[in-house]
């Protein structure tokens, strides 16, 4: 009795595969198949920019941390010069003017997406990295 009902199931099995699939199953499953995520469909793409002595950091949508840049000088006569496009800029009383001019220049589009081929922060960047100086900015990408 056993291998009656081995035999029925197994048969069974073999024809619902034959069958074709329901058009909500095709349906769920294209639906399974492609990545839904919000940093993918958003035309936005938000950094958070860090001075920290010495160095400009940015942190991307996937939290890795690149080297963006060099900060050099004293307060009240901060320079900067970022590794995209050679953009530089001088003259900030503190590090929140400097930041505010970076990210200003990157909402108004004078950096594309090299921000994506920046080099990675090789450096341990400390548990209070968004404890100092920091800035976040916004950038429309252009399809």
């Amino acid at each position: 009795m056993r291998e009656i009902r081995r035999s029925i199931a197994k048969f069974a099995h073999a024809f619902v595969k034959l069958l074709p699939p329901p058009q909500n199953a095709k349906r769920a499953a294209i639906a399974r198949t492609k990545p839904i995520h919000a940093a993918i469909s958003s035309p936005w793409r938000i950094y958070r920019i860090y001075a920290r002595p010495g160095h400009l950091l940015i942190r991307n949508e996937q939290s890795q941390i690149l080297d963006l840049g060099v900060v050099k000088g004293q307060i009240p006569n901060l320079t900067y010069r970022l590794f995209i496009r050679d953009l530089s800029g001088r003259g900030f009383a503190n590090r929140t003017e400097l930041l505010d001019d970076i990210a200003r220049r990157i909402e108004a589009g004078e950096v594309g997406n090299e921000l994506l081929a920046l080099p990675e922060w090789n450096k341990t960047p400390g548990a209070d990295l968004d404890r100092g100086t920091h800035v976040d900015v916004s950038m429309r990408v252009k399809r």
